[in-house]
């Protein structure tokens, strides 16, 4: 039997469209939520993403800075750092290849309590979204490392010429006797830059490549020791250069010629010497050890015997047949024991011109004034390491 229904009345029909309308109200709303918090989602994912790039773009100004300080090597961090920051790093925030984005500038400070040997790098970095992190590591000098080779071209652009084949520079470590050791090898002549040490190399002739071995250098084929560390720039090294005359014990040499014997300093008593004339003659037979830092031209026409770091600012001849203003000309015997370091534009090596790498030789010129600094410049280290902001 077919039931029947009644009607339903206006109000009622009203009640089921309310209901209904209040269900899709209700539905809507859930949806917007769930759209709201995968949108938060999203974003906060997103946020956490950038902020992790931030964080790798200051970790990497970190490590772009760390390198830059131990590509020059620390006496004093103060003054060859901190004071000299926006030489060495540059001015504003430095960004990546094709990635302009992401951002990194660094600050440096020189540890109040002791300035000498410890110091503090903030790194800020930036990534989009205005991502920000803040790193900050506290540093402390490393271990004794040695310099960068056995002959160290400091200048950018360097004229490089090599006379007859009786010339030996070696990085291939020797103590203070000249007695070869189980150390870790140098390069035999480091430069600043892959431009000079391709000059360098090339301006060796096939007799002569093998005169010049150390890290690198290899018989067959013959490949002579000549690598570019980025070690001290000219600048860099006229830092490092004031450190040393800023040490106690000085011994400044104002007078240009030197006759029959002259000892400047002995492995015993090693000093260092300062010599200021602009055109210095050693004329007889000279030894020394410690520290010989020359301003002008040197010309040595008797034998130098010598232990340990010799620094000249000008440019720098071992053994030619005549010597020039503004250079060092060594026309006798030359044995260098240690490491030599030339500032200027012309080196010019040859005769029977020897300069061997010295690990200890170049220790015994580190401890010429005892006490917490250092003479030879040492690395940098991270002792810690913290996430600021």
């Amino acid at each position: 039997m077919t039931q029947h229904h009644p009607p339903l009345h206006q109000d009622e029909r009203g009640l089921v469209l309310s209901a209904t309308f209040l269900i899709l109200v209700v539905w809507l709303v859930l949806a917007g939520g769930t759209f709201a918090v995968s949108q938060l989602d999203l974003r906060s994912t997103s946020h956490q993403i950038t902020g992790n790039q931030a964080l790798f773009s200051a970790e990497a100004g970190l490590a772009h800075s760390l390198r830059q300080i131990n590509s020059i090597g620390v006496v004093r961090f103060d003054a060859d750092i901190a004071n000299r920051w926006a030489q060495i790093y540059g001015a504003g925030a430095k960004s990546f290849d094709d990635f302009n984005d992401y951002t990194y500038d660094v600050v440096v400070a020189a540890d109040p309590a002791d300035p000498l040997n410890r110091g503090t790098l903030t790194a800020v970095g930036r990534a989009p979204l205005q991502a920000r992190r803040i790193v900050q590591v506290q540093l402390a000098k490393g271990g004794f490392t040695g310099p960068p080779g056995a002959i160290h071209l400091a200048a950018d652009a360097v004229d490089s010429q090599f006379t007859g084949n009786a010339f030996d520079v070696d990085g291939n470590d020797h103590d203070q006797f000249g007695n070869p050791t189980a150390n870790d090898p140098v390069p035999g002549i480091s430069t600043r830059n892959d431009t000079v040490a391709d000059d360098v190399a090339g301006s060796l002739n096939n007799n002569q490549a093998d005169n010049v071995q150390g890290l690198g250098y290899s018989a067959s084929p013959l490949t002579p020791s000549v690598i570019p560390t980025n070690g001290p720039g000219v600048s860099d090294l006229d830092q490092i250069v004031a450190d040393l005359l800023a040490t106690p014990g000085v011994v400044q040499t104002p007078q240009g010629n030197f006759n029959g014997s002259n000892v400047f300093g002995t492995p015993g008593a090693p000093q260092i010497t300062y010599m200021t004339d602009d055109n210095v003659k050693l004329n007889g037979n000279a030894t020394g050890a410690g520290i010989l830092i020359a301003d002008g031209s040197v010309t040595i026409n008797g034998t130098l015997d010598f232990v340990g770091w010799i620094i000249v600012r000008g440019d720098t001849i071992i053994n030619t047949t005549s010597s020039d203003d503004d250079q060092t000309a060594v026309l006798g015997n030359a044995t260098i024991l240690g490491s030599l370091w030339t500032g200027n534009f012309e080196i010019k090596v040859g005769g029977s011109a020897i300069v061997n790498y010295c690990r200890e030789c170049l220790e015994l010129v580190d401890g010429i004034v005892p006490g917490p600094g250092n003479l030879v410049p040492r690395p940098m280290v991270i002792t810690s390491w913290a996430e600021v902001l």
